[in-house]
Order: structure tokens, then C-alpha cells, then sequence
């Protein structure tokens, strides 16, 4: 597809560029992995989410393996249900559960996919704006919803109750994350030449977007509990790396070629990420000590997240399964 650039007026801030290196400690491995299988073969999960009812909810398929398009429900027992998505041929690609239960969806097709938990039935999609738009990754705070689009180099959001959409123009978005505030942070991986990226954050109120420079290509990003922001680089260098907004300061945790996917947070204030070179995911702490999980060989583990026990759950993007490491 064609790719259409489009520019809007908006109140941007150039953060200073203060970083540092710093090695991670590497600790023993943690956990007893559980690997769930997906029902439909090559279906490559993708993208995952915590739900209300105490499920995970995950995305799959793709015209690749001509696996039709689903939304999925695994219970904490590792039983999956599968719910066939209401697109023509779409590709999914986000999914987080918004207000009254509703599970809203990304994908190729210029409209955002909602999904009823407590029917079990997709609603009646939502169109975007643009008929070239692109939804990539998104997250939900309250009323609004924030959508990375790569092929208008935009952020959107979503006012839920009142069916807006509005937008900030943000050149190549990767991931897209929000604080407890309600502001979304953004991710843009080599935004300033090979080796470097932006993490850059969008006021919920005044819509304004500031804008750090970090000496890694920032990619996967998430708000840990103490309001830190954490990002992945999958390019040079391949690292973890950890913002403090009230300083501008980035950290960066180098790695080696275990090739740093997604991240989410912790409810005891760590991260977690997936490493889809490897085969495994890890867990890091603000000191920068890393604990990893069993490793799977060719498994490609891709999006992940944490429920509320401390669990991390993830998708095996080439294994076609879904795991959990069960901690205590």
C-alpha cells in the first residue's frame, strides 16, 4: 500500500537528549512455563490483553497462513475460545479492553473493531477518519482511545462517548502507551538516524506532544507503576531502556541479540518483555537486574502482558501457542 503523508498543526517541545549506559545483571531463570495451544493452525497470535472478567484476550490470524481473523479468550486454566472477527480478510492487530467491558480492536481496515465481553458478540465497527488509515498498536485511559497509524503518520484518539476521533501527526509511530494521568507516550524507532529513537508524550488535555531523544530505536514502550517509562530497541543498539519524565533522563540497558519485542509492567513496580530472538521473555527491575524465562526455541514470543497475581502471559507469534510463567 501506497503510503500518504499528511501534516497537522501542533504544539510540539523538544526535549533535551540525557542519557546513560548502564550493563544489566543477569539472574538465574524463574518461573514454571505453561504453553497453551492456539485450535486454529498457524493462526500467529499476536497481540494480548488483561480482561475484566479475569481472562486474557488475544488477537490472531493472518492472510499469510490464510487463518481467518479472530479475536480469542484464554482462561487461567489454559482453555482458548475463538471468535471469528466481523472484517473482510482484515489482519488484526491491537487489542485493550475499554469502558463497560468492550474490547476494542486494530487492524489494516480503517475502522476500529469493538467486541462485547459480556455477549461474546462484535458491535458494529467504528470507521476512521481517513479511508488510508492504518491502526497499528493502541491503549485505553478512561473515555479516550490512542491509536498509532504508520501509514498517516499520526496518533489518533478515540473519544469513546462521544464518537470522536481527533488526531496529532507523529512521524512513523511504533507503540503507544498511557500514565495514570491519562497522557498518552509514544514510541519512534530511529527518528533521528540509525541507533536512536523518540519517546514523546501527547498532554490528554491540551492535546500539546513534548518529545525526548534517546540513543536507542525505541519501539514496544509501557508506563510502570511509578510512572518510569520503559521501552524496547530492537535495532543497534538492542536494549531496554527506562525514561524518568520529570527529568527527561533515559537509561539504557544494553543487550545482546535476544531481539526485545513488547513490554508491560509489573504490579510490584518491574517490567516485563518478550525476546523474540531468543525465545524467552525477561523480567527487569529498576536496578537493571534481568530474570528470564524458560527459553522456547523458534517460538518468536511477541506481545505480552501481566495480570493481577503477577503472571506474565505472552503470545508465541511462530508456535502458535499462548504462555504463562507461573511465579508462585
Amino acid at each position: 500500500m501506497m503510503r500518504r503523508r499528511g501534516r497537522w498543526a501542533a504544539a510540539v517541545l523538544a526535549g533535551g537528549l540525557v542519557w546513560s549506559m548502564t550493563t544489566a545483571a543477569l539472574a538465574a531463570p524463574i518461573g514454571a512455563l505453561k504453553q497453551f495451544k492456539v485450535p486454529t493452525a498457524a493462526s500467529m497470535p499476536r497481540s494480548i490483553t488483561n480482561g475484566s472478567d479475569g481472562n486474557r484476550w488475544f488477537t490472531a490470524g493472518t492472510e499469510f497462513t490464510n487463518a481467518p481473523a479472530t479475536l480469542a479468550r484464554i482462561t487461567p486454566a489454559g482453555s482458548v475460545t475463538e471468535y471469528l472477527a466481523t472484517c473482510n480478510g482484515c489482519i488484526l492487530t491491537g487489542v485493550a479492553e475499554g469502558p463497560d467491558s468492550i474490547l476494542y480492536l486494530t487492524s489494516n481496515d480503517p475502522v476500529l473493531l469493538r467486541f462485547d465481553i459480556a455477549t461474546q458478540t462484535f458491535l458494529t465497527p467504528v470507521p476512521m477518519p481517513n479511508t488510508s488509515a492504518l491502526g497499528g498498536e493502541l491503549a485505553i485511559a478512561g473515555d479516550d482511545t490512542w491509536i498509532t497509524d504508520f501509514n498517516n503518520d499520526a496518533v489518533w484518539r478515540y473519544r469513546i462517548s462521544v464518537g470522536q476521533f481527533s488526531s496529532v501527526p507523529v512521524s512513523d509511530p511504533a507503540d503507544v502507551a498511557v500514565d495514570q494521568a491519562g497522557n498518552a507516550w509514544f514510541a519512534q524507532p530511529e527518528s533521528n538516524g540509525p541507533g536512536t529513537g523518540t519517546i514523546g508524550r501527547i498532554d490528554t488535555v491540551t492535546m500539546a506532544v513534548t518529545t525526548t531523544q534517546v540513543n536507542a530505536a525505541a519501539r514496544g514502550i509501557a508506563v510502570a507503576t511509578d510512572g518510569q517509562v520503559w521501552f524496547t530497541a530492537r535495532f543497534t543498539p538492542q536494549a531496554v531502556g527506562r525514561l524518568d519524565p520529570a527529568t527527561g533522563t533515559a537509561t539504557i540497558f544494553p543487550l545482546t541479540a535476544e531481539g526485545p519485542q513488547a513490554i508491560a509492567a509489573s504490579p510490584d513496580g518491574s517490567m516485563w518483555f518478550t525476546q523474540t530472538t531468543k525465545g524467552n521473555i525477561a523480567n527487569i527491575t529498576n536496578a537493571g537486574v534481568i530474570t528470564e524465562g524458560k527459553v522456547v526455541k523458534g517460538s518468536q514470543p511477541f506481545d505480552i502482558v501481566v495480570a493481577a497475581n503477577g503472571d506474565p502471559w505472552y503470545t508465541m507469534i511462530s508456535a502458535n501457542k499462548v504462555a504463562t510463567l507461573q511465579l508462585r
